[in-house]
């Protein structure tokens, strides 16, 4: 059995507001092409399809007709992440009723809304008919949802790892059920943050961090592991489990310019070890980043055709028109920004070695001096200087807390569970 395992395509994803489409039609059709290639039995998308939960129509129409084609090589499987809206893939699961080959289930969205228990398993027979595909599916669980589905866990630390291990328990229990050893091949994918993975910190870094990560080895124990959320292609884990994130098929932003892009091919049967291959994409434009002065820029660029390029500028003295002497400089890549790094306006910290005789830093005097050499007029100058002044030496007063923060504080300190729920249901 193959399965082509791919993830977190964001379409629709801009780069400082410039548009990507070209890039996403051309690694689209490079994915589609290994599929081609490979012929896989089954091919698994784990989840953020889109950057966003309103996808513009042009960005839902790429999909589409992607997944369609990919569809069209073997049965496909588009897993909802936390950027995909459950109503769409609503919408798009019905568009897949429409089909001719509708009743063979070429296509399918699995989502989850967070009032109902998310995950399902679904079936599939390999192409020569010898093996049956058991796949596992479960979407990203909200953390603001899933004590609907856990209210005993809390809202402690580690409370939503072990909710996620108990939704992963009971997808295994049902994915063993009936099962054939001598002929099934058991897949599972999610999206969600593994612990020991590798962020690329282009993703949403408040849903990837160690509150929200569960350990590699409560991952299900089968053939193999298809993960989304995490943008880094990578392994999980000791390398025991044969668990991968496929990571984005395109250079997100300047965190992932190092990285190198691909999909998975995995190659699976009852009873032999699983076999990873990450299949290399080159599609896409690369990300780079440049720091140094204007000579050592010239020097280098070459090596910067035709990617996007971030750069820091170092120099003793301000430059004039530093976007244009950089453009010149770098004529064939993409300046995306350009930031200046100057030795005489660069600001430097105050210690205690500014300090007075009275060993007191003079705030004022330094910020006095500060507007003096930014060549701000005098009247405005001593303006600024006195309302900074009256900020600095006004008494700090007590704020009342609003109403939302006392009930924000009463909530923290006496967080929600079931058995306070009890408890106040009897009170009642």
């Amino acid at each position: 059995m193959k399965a082509l395992h791919t993830s977190d395509w964001h379409l629709g994803r801009t780069l400082q507001r410039r548009s990507r489409d070209e890039e996403f039609d051309a690694v689209l059709a490079e994915i589609t092409a290994i599929a081609e290639s490979v012929q896989p039995d089954l091919i698994v998308h784990s989840g953020d399809l889109f950057d966003t939960y309103r996808p513009a129509h042009k960005d839902i129409l790429r999909a589409v007709r992607c997944l369609y084609g990919l569809s069209r090589i073997a049965p496909t499987v588009v897993l909802g992440g936390n950027h995909d809206s459950p109503e769409l893939f609503d919408l798009l699961g019905y568009l897949c009723t429409l089909r001719p080959d509708a009743d063979q289930g070429r296509l399918r969205f699995v989502h989850g809304r967070g009032d109902t228990e998310p995950g399902t398993v679904l079936d599939f027979d390999s192409r020569d008919g010898r093996e049956r595909i058991r796949l596992a599916a479960l979407p990203y669980v909200h953390p603001n949802r899933y004590l609907h589905l856990f209210p005993g866990f809390g809202t402690t630390d580690g409370a939503y790892a072990a909710g996620l291990r108990e939704l992963q328990d009971g997808l295994l229990t049902r994915l063993l059920d009936g099962h054939d050893p001598d002929r099934d091949v058991l897949l599972f994918t999610a999206h969600q943050y593994v612990g020991s993975s590798v962020p690329s910190y282009s993703e949403r870094m408040w849903e990837a961090r160690e509150p929200y990560a569960t350990a590699a080895d409560a991952l299900p124990q089968v053939a193999y592991c298809a993960l989304g959320h995490i943008h880094k292609p990578q392994p999980v884990g000791s390398g025991r489990l044969p668990a991968r994130y496929a990571g984005s098929p395109l250079q997100m932003d300047f965190g992932e310019s190092e990285e190198t892009k691909s999909v998975t091919v995995v190659d699976a049967a009852p009873g032999r070890r699983t076999l990873i291959t990450p299949h290399t994409l080159h599609s896409g434009r690369r990300l780079a980043r440049f720091a140094g002065t204007l000579e050592e820029l010239g020097a280098s660029a070459a090596q910067y055709r035709g990617v996007y390029l971030k750069t820091v500028i170092r120099s003793e003295e301000p430059i004039a028109r530093l976007g244009e002497r950089v453009a010149e400089l770098v004529p064939d890549a993409i300046v995306v920004d350009v930031e200046e790094d100057c030795a005489a306006t660069r600001a430097t910290v105050m210690t205690g070695a500014d300090a007075t005789g009275e060993d007191q830093l003079d705030v004022t005097a330094a910020f006095s001096a500060y507007l003096a050499d930014a060549g701000t007029p005098g009247q405005n100058a001593d303006e600024v200087v006195t309302a900074f002044t009256g900020l600095l030496n006004a008494t700090d007063s007590a704020v009342p807390h609003s109403p939302a923060e006392r009930l924000l504080a009463e909530a923290i300190a006496s967080p929600w569970t079931s058995a306070a729920q009890d408890a106040t249901e009897t009170a009642s």
